[in-house]
């Protein structure tokens, strides 16, 4: 599963209506409760953690994408399923 079909999951939409330019403002059901629901999920399917400081830079999916790459993650790979209960 891919980071575009992980946030789709949370956001119940289709991952193609996705770009790095996501974000609260721009799609639909992407509010503040949320974009916390995304960075859970990302941080479960990926295995990694962000720090407070990552989290406040995290506006849109792009964000997120350059933080995990930053991070060395690879984004084709994700174990489990990444929707948060």
């Amino acid at each position: 599963m891919k980071l575009n079909q992980i946030v789709a999951n949370i956001l119940e939409l289709d991952a193609a209506q996705l770009s790095d330019a996501s974000n609260a403002q721009n799609t639909p059901h992407w509010d503040s409760l949320r974009h916390i629901e995304v960075i859970f999920a990302v941080e479960s399917a990926f295995h990694v953690r962000f720090t407070m400081p990552e989290i406040t830079s995290l506006k849109n999916l792009g964000d997120i994408r350059r933080v995990l790459i930053a991070k060395n993650v690879l984004l084709d790979r994700v174990q489990g399923n990444a929707k948060v209960a």
